[in-house]
């Protein structure tokens, strides 16, 4: 773990950091306040490290097994839950319609791929039938020009196929990864398992040393700034309320409350974010922590984002600052 990586709140706090800094004064700057900090180095967490058991990787396993299952030409009659590969032309008053012919195609019986009659008229069928299917697309089927439309398919079954279960073997590992062996693939599984399982465990740790860190800090948060960030987010929350047809009241009954609570919360909201944000730039500026290309980058996919793009949207400095939880 990097220096400080315990406090990065990238994801804890990123998108609401973004929403946070669009209003800024003139020469680019907030004030936010003051803070006294606390002990922020060698804070004690009580987070039991995670481990992978043989379950969950037998769990895993089975997954894909499941996701990958083998199918085997049969010369018998189709049934439902058989694959069969196709070929089909449908047609209207005889003449052909768009989107209604296909090669070379997989079908499973039963799966509802395609309008009803479709697939019972194809079970019982053997590889080399050829089978005409006289159906009527749904009233409100999504190509108008078809809906309630009486067509014929021909179909020409090219195959029949049984679905069977994945096996277990070096064969099977190496036809679903880059590995040779079941022992290697397990191996990665269970890896996998394991940094799926300390990416959850980091972000606990984060959060529970911001907490206390927090918690021990004591804040003199600038009014002003408060006032603008929240008078801008319920600005943001009313604009949203407004373009799904609704009022910022209506919104907070969707939540669960009335408009004064919800009112509250965002208040709140925002003085969280800025007493985060005192602790971020705080220890930033005690440590010297200098931003770099590929922590912009990083901040800005944490966010689905391009640098470009939050950059135009906030201006380099409000960037350059919310991009600076990478550093710590």
């Amino acid at each position: 773990m990097k220096k400080l990586a315990m406090l990065c709140l990238c994801g804890l706090t990123a998108v609401s950091m973004i929403s946070g800094c669009s209003n800024r004064s003139a020469d680019g700057k907030e004030n936010l306040g003051t803070v006294e900090l606390a002990e922020y180095k060698g804070v004690k967490v009580n987070i039991p490290v995670p481990e992978v058991t043989d379950d969950e990787v037998e769990a895993r396993v089975k997954q894909v097994l499941a996701s990958n299952p083998k199918y085997t030409e049969t010369d018998r009659a189709a049934e439902l839950g058989d694959v069969v590969n196709i070929d089909y032309v449908g047609t209207q008053d005889g003449v052909e319609f768009a989107g209604g012919k296909d090669e070379n195609t997989d079908l499973t019986l039963g799966s509802g791929g395609f309008i009803d009659g479709f697939e019972d008229g194809l079970v019982g069928a053997k590889a080399g039938d050829k089978k005409e299917l006289n159906l009527t697309f749904p009233e409100d089927y999504y190509e108008q020009a078809l809906a309630g439309q009486q067509v014929v398919f021909q179909v020409t079954v090219n195959a029949v196929k049984v679905k069977e279960d994945a096996e277990l073997n070096d064969a099977f590992v190496q036809s679903v990864s880059e590995y040779k062996t079941v022992d290697e693939y397990k191996d990665s599984i269970r890896q996998d398992l394991l940094n799926q399982k300390m990416q959850s465990y980091d972000l606990a740790i984060q959060q529970d040393v911001l907490q206390k860190v927090l918690e021990g800090s004591k804040f003199k948060l600038n009014k002003n700034t408060v006032s603008k960030r929240y008078n801008t987010r319920v600005d943001q929350y009313t604009q949203q309320a407004k373009l799904q047809g609704g009022t910022l009241a209506g919104l907070a009954q969707a939540n669960g409350m009335d408009e004064g609570g919800l009112k509250e919360s965002i208040y709140a909201t925002v003085e969280d974010d800025m007493r985060n944000q005192l602790v971020l730039n705080t220890i930033a500026s005690n440590e010297g922590m200098a931003l770099e290309d590929a922590d912009r980058e990083a901040f800005a996919q944490t966010n689905g984002q391009t640098v470009e793009t939050v950059v135009n949207a906030y201006g380099q400095e409000a960037f350059d600052e919310m991009a600076l939880t990478i550093r710590l």
